[in-house]
């Protein structure tokens, strides 16, 4: 009952996350009904790919950027690449010169098949997914864009950012495979009645880590069917 409640939640999401909607290639005027403009500082990053705008849960459509907690391997030395890339998103956003302009993705090139809402954003003219496939801090999924794609392989061929080194795929370490010198930890958390919060949300010091589950992801929380915990007034 949980799960279907949730589900319907998920599709009262206002316009601008309406599922199914075909996804523009690039930033769009703040005119169009199903794009929505906001400050930067007003979206909370939960990781390098997952926003909660608007009250919303909703993924950055096109990239998959390390979990929070995975690591990689540079030069020999371990790194926190989930954590690099999930302040590099809050850093585009917090350090907006322009309102940001969010609009639908494109779920089924996004690979979505848990009726998760997917977003494609711009600040000015800059694609944000882009940026962060540019500066090595995410990979892009599949078929989303070629214009994604060729942007990682220029990523990769120049040793940016996650390129650099050895790195387990975010599906992959999502699955639960690891580096053989990975020491990092799960860094989402529920909070025991039903909501879980990733580690850079600053409300997660508040909760008790022995008390509660660590979860390696937003996605497994999504599959336990945990809600993003709101903030109240």
């Amino acid at each position: 009952m949980k799960r279907i409640s949730r589900h319907l939640a998920l599709i009262a999401i206002p316009v601008l996350f309406a599922l199914g909607l075909h996804g523009h290639s690039k930033p769009v005027q703040a005119a169009d009904p199903e794009t929505l403009e906001v400050k930067g500082r007003d979206i909370q990053v939960i990781d390098g790919d997952t926003i909660l705008i608007a009250g919303k849960v909703a993924d950055i459509a096109g990239i998959d950027a390390p979990e929070l907690g995975q690591q990689c391997l540079r030069n020999g030395d371990v790194w926190d690449c989930g954590m690099s890339s999930a302040m590099q998103l809050r850093k585009y956003f917090a350090m907006a010169p322009f309102d940001v302009r969010c609009w639908p993705g494109n779920p089924e090139r996004a690979g979505k098949d848990d009726n998760f809402p997917v977003v494609e954003c711009g600040i000015g003219d800059r694609d944000v997914a882009a940026a962060m496939i540019r500066d090595g801090e995410a990979l892009p999924i599949e078929g989303y864009s070629h214009r994604y794609d060729g942007l990682s392989r220029e990523a990769s061929n120049a040793k940016i950012g996650i390129h650099g080194g050895n790195m387990i795929a975010p599906a992959d370490w999502r699955a639960g495979k690891r580096l053989d010198d990975e020491t990092g930890k799960c860094l989402f958390i529920t909070d025991g009645k039903g909501n879980y919060l990733s580690s850079i949300d600053p409300r997660y010091a508040e909760i008790d880590q022995t008390a509660n589950t660590a979860l390696c992801s937003d996605e497994e929380a999504r599959a336990m069917a945990l809600s993003y915990l709101p903030h109240t007034p």
